[in-house]
Formats: C-alpha cells, sequence, structure tokens
C-alpha cells in the first residue's frame, strides 16, 4: 500500500473516535482522561493477510503504535490497557514465546495489561521469563505494570513479585485507579502451567480492592481489566453481570469472549453506570473511552472502537 494511503487510513481511523461529544468542566476540580485499550491480541504482531474476512488486512503492531502516537498528539491525558491473552496464535509466539509481543508493547507505551489463560500457555516459568525480558528491555517507557487480584500467586513468588492488585495513575484533575480479574484456569489452563497459582471468584476479589480505591487511594474513576468475557451464558462471571456485584467501577475493559462492540455498552449499576468495552481479538481494533469529570464525578462518557488499518 502506497505511502499516502496508508497516512490517510490513519487519519481517518483517529477521526472516528475524536467524535466523542463530551466537554470537561473548566475548573481546578475538573479533568478528563481517554483510555485506549486493546484485548485478545494473540501474538498478531502483523496485519491479518487475505482470506480472513472482514478483518483481512487490519490490525499489525506497527499501525497499533502509529495511531496511539497520533492520539497522543491530539489528546490530553491517556491510559493505553490491555485485557489478557497477548499470547499465542501465530508463529511469532512460538519462536519468541512472549518476549516480542511484551517489549513492542512497552515501546508502544502501555501503562497495564492483565493475564488471560493463554499467557499461561507455556508455564508461570515462561511467562516470568517473558515479563524479564520486557523489563530488561533499554527504552526511554518505563515497563508497564501487570494487574491481577483474583489469582492467588504466593506458590509462584517471581510472577508474584510483578503482579500487584491495582495502580494509580494521577492527571490534571482526575485520579484513576486501575485492578484486573482473570478467567477460572478450569478446563482452560493445564495444572502444570499454573503451578503455585489459584483462582478465586473475582467478584469477591474485586470488593475490597475496588473500596480500597475509592475510600483510601480516594481515586475518581475505577477501571476494570476483565479477561472473563462479555456475556457468559453459562452463568460464570462476566462483564456484563459485574456491575450489578461490585459497586464503584466505571469502565471495564474485556477480554476473552472476543466480542466485537462498535461502543461501549452502558450498564445501571446502583450509582450511575459502568461502561463495558471489548474489541474483538488481534489487534483488528484500538477501543477508546472519555470521561469528563468534575469534582471526582463522571459528568459524561463516550467511546468507540477505532479500526487499526493500512
Amino acid at each position: 500500500m502506497e505511502r499516502r494511503t496508508f497516512l490517510a487510513s490513519l487519519s481517518a481511523a483517529a477521526a472516528v473516535a475524536s467524535r466523542v461529544p463530551l466537554k470537561a468542566t473548566e475548573g481546578p476540580d475538573s479533568g478528563r482522561i481517554t483510555l485506549l485499550h486493546t484485548n485478545d491480541t494473540h501474538s498478531r504482531i502483523e496485519p491479518f493477510g487475505p482470506g480472513n474476512g472482514a478483518i483481512s488486512g487490519k490490525g499489525g503492531m506497527a499501525r497499533r503504535a502509529t495511531l496511539v502516537k497520533q492520539l497522543r498528539g491530539q489528546l490530553g491525558s491517556i491510559l493505553l490497557l490491555d485485557a489478557g491473552d497477548t499470547f499465542q496464535g501465530t508463529p511469532y509466539f512460538n519462536r519468541y514465546k512472549g518476549r516480542l509481543d511484551y517489549q513492542l508493547m512497552r515501546m508502544i507505551g502501555y501503562d497495564a495489561t492483565t493475564l488471560g489463560n493463554h499467557d499461561f500457555d507455556n508455564g508461570v516459568g515462561m511467562l516470568v521469563e517473558a515479563i524479564e525480558s520486557m523489563e530488561q528491555l533499554k527504552h526511554r517507557n518505563p515497563p508497564f505494570a501487570f494487574l491481577n487480584c483474583n489469582f492467588d500467586c504466593k506458590g509462584a513468588p517471581a510472577l508474584a513479585k510483578r503482579v500487584r492488585p491495582y495502580l494509580v495513575r494521577d492527571f490534571p484533575g482526575v485520579r484513576v485507579g486501575i485492578t484486573g480479574v482473570g478467567v477460572a484456569f478450569a478446563g482452560l489452563v493445564a495444572s502444570k502451567n499454573h503451578e503455585g497459582i489459584s483462582w478465586n471468584d473475582p467478584y469477591e476479589s474485586l470488593k475490597p480492592v475496588v473500596k480500597r480505591l475509592r475510600e483510601v487511594e480516594k481515586v475518581d474513576l475505577v477501571v476494570v481489566l476483565s479477561h472473563l468475557g462479555y456475556d457468559n451464558k453459562d452463568g460464570a462471571p462476566d462483564d456484563l453481570r459485574m456491575p450489578g456485584q461490585v459497586a464503584g467501577i466505571d469502565a471495564i475493559i474485556g477480554g476473552h469472549s472476543h466480542t466485537f462492540l462498535d461502543a461501549p455498552v452502558k450498564v445501571k449499576q446502583a450509582q450511575g453506570e459502568t461502561l463495558v468495552f471489548q474489541v474483538g481479538f488481534g489487534g483488528v481494533n484500538l477501543g477508546r473511552m472519555d470521561f469528563a469529570l468534575a469534582r471526582g464525578e463522571v459528568k459524561a462518557a463516550s467511546g468507540a472502537a477505532m479500526p487499526v488499518v493500512g
């Protein structure tokens, strides 16, 4: 594809989500934050080739990096987040065992990710090696955080010291708390591949973390990186039911079910609403959610899925 066409397509993709009808209230107690996000990228370093239907020609880490850079130049406060299953799916994973994925994510400037079931496909030891390779990379961007509050990693100390229950980031007029949850291992991850790690109910695990973020950390916005699935018909914990089970969540960035949504779904909770969003798989889309806040409360929220095209 010609360079001119490539740049034009990137501009068009950015414009999709630039038409977000938010007006941040002016004043010292107001702010605005944009969440950019991916999920289930599955070692898709290059774009999908021909013969892949509607996603043919979409995706690619280089294109994602360019789009993120363009949006950072246009917008103010941004967090770049991921909802897990970075590993497995292409020969790049077979060759590099996830090291390349994490190194490229650091170069793009991700702030945080959570762990999906496929991130354990080569066992805990190889997962730690991939994280270490990213940590040791000489790059201006700092290592990104691994967030999860429902995996008990005490039996895997090398991973435990790299996984934290939450992250707090400060921006002008808004303090953001981010946590993560993962799907049950049973039927998805072989016992030997999650040795030393046990799974706990995500709703029950989230409640004290969200409470701490609200009451101790005094955050204005709570974001959950969820690798549970969008709408699990078998009754297992999922993203759509989470707001009714755990109070105080403003945004759920989902993964696992590979659900393509064009825009966030607004789910009512006891007080206000939660935006639930997931953008398919393979990095073919970049999600965007915008929040305008005043005096610590969300006053407006919107978002859209942006195709990563070339």
